[in-house]
C-alpha cells in the first residue's frame, strides 16, 4: 500500500461549503449559474474537492479537480477479473469504497453501466459485463460499443473525450471508461431534442459525469445526488450539462448514474470516506455494487 493519503478534514466539508440562494428562478435557468466563490480544498498535490448546494431546485453537487499533467498521478480503472471473459465476467462488482482501497486509488467515482442488473447484483460480489469500452493499465477490459463515448488517459499521460469505434487501434490507450452519451461536446450542452428522446436524460436522477477542459488540463470527476427531495432532487441531461460548462469543462461524458452515483476519497489513514449521498439500495447513504470505477492513483517510480 503506497503512503500517499492527504490531510482532509471532515469540518473543512460541514464548514466550508460554498452555497448559493437564489431567487425565484425558472426551471431552466437555475443550472446556468452555479456560486461563483468555490473554494476548492486541496486534498493532495494535483487534486482540488469542492462542494456545493443550489437551493432552487435543491441540488448537491461535489467535484473533484484534477490537474492531469501532474506526473505523479495517473487514472486508473477496475483491473480485469481473474477468470476475465469478454462480455460476461470482465469485473467483479464491488461497492466503490472497496475498489478504492482494493485497486489503491485516492479518489474515486462508479463508471460504467453494466449487466446483469438486478435486485441480487446490486448487493453482491459477481461478474459483470461492462457497456462501452474499458480499458486498465493498458489491458482491454470491455470492447467499445459504437455512440458510447469514452474519457481515455493515454499513454503520453493526454487526455480526451470522444467516441471510440470498433476499427480503432488502443494501442496508445492506458485507462478509458465509457458512458451512454455525451453531457457536452465541444462546449456544447446536449440540445432538448436530444434530451427528449430518451427519458432518462429528461427526467432528474442522480448523475455520475467526468469532463475534461478545453486545454486538457484539469479532469471534472462530478457526482449530482437525487431521488431524495429534502436534499437533491437530481438533473436532466441539459441541467448537468449547464453545471459542467459552469465548472469549466469543455468535453463530457454521463457515466451510469442514479443509485450507482457515488464519490470516494481515502484519509490519511487509507480509510474511503463517501463524499456524496449515494441511494444505491433506495435509502439515502446506501450502497451499490457496481461494476467499475474511475479514480486517480499515484504513478508507479520508474
Amino acid at each position: 500500500m503506497n503512503h500517499f493519503y492527504c490531510k482532509f478534514s471532515k469540518y473543512y466539508i460541514s464548514s466550508s461549503l460554498a452555497i448559493v440562494s437564489m431567487l425565484a428562478c425558472s426551471f431552466t435557468a437555475f443550472a446556468q449559474t452555479i456560486p461563483s466563490n468555490l473554494e476548492w480544498k486541496k486534498l493532495c498535490d494535483g487534486i482540488e474537492y469542492v462542494h456545493f448546494t443550489i437551493q432552487e431546485p435543491l441540488l448537491n453537487v461535489n467535484v473533484l479537480r484534477i490537474d492531469a499533467a501532474n506526473p505523479s498521478l495517473t487514472f486508473h480503472t477496475t483491473s480485469p477479473s481473474k477468470d476475465w471473459v469478454s462480455d460476461e465476467n470482465e469485473t467483479d462488482r464491488r461497492t466503490l469504497p472497496d475498489s478504492a482501497v482494493e485497486e489503491d486509488m485516492v479518489v474515486a467515482v462508479n463508471a460504467n453501466f453494466y449487466r446483469p442488473f438486478n435486485a441480487q447484483t446490486r448487493v453482491s460480489r459477481g461478474p459483470a459485463d461492462n457497456l462501452g469500452l474499458v480499458v486498465s493499465n493498458g489491458v482491454l477490459v470491455s470492447p467499445t460499443i459504437d455512440g458510447y463515448p469514452s474519457f481515455i488517459q493515454n499513454k503520453d499521460r493526454s487526455v480526451e473525450i470522444r467516441e471510440v469505434i470498433k476499427e480503432d487501434s488502443l494501442d496508445k490507450i492506458q485507462t478509458a471508461v465509457s458512458g451512454r452519451n455525451f453531457v457536452l461536446k465541444d462546449g456544447k450542452s446536449v440540445s432538448k431534442e436530444q434530451e427528449d428522446s430518451f427519458a432518462y436524460l429528461k427526467n432528474r436522477h442522480p448523475r455520475t459525469v467526468v469532463g475534461i477542459s478545453k486545454d486538457k488540463k484539469f479532469v471534472y470527476l462530478v457526482t449530482i445526488d437525487g431521488r431524495q427531495p429534502e436534499f437533491s432532487v437530481g438533473t436532466s441531461m441539459l441541467e448537468s450539462g449547464k453545471i459542467l460548462l459552469q465548472l469549466g469543462a469543455y468535453d463530457a461524458v454521463n457515466l451510469d448514474g442514479g443509485g450507482s452515483t457515488t464519490m470516494v476519497y481515502r484519509d490519511e489513514s487509507g480509510k474511503p470516506v463517501v463524499l456524496n449521498q449515494p441511494v444505491g439500495l433506495g435509502p439515502a447513504n446506501t450502497l451499490r455494487h457496481n461494476a467499475n470505477a474511475l479514480g486517480v492513483k499515484f504513478s508507479e517510480k520508474k
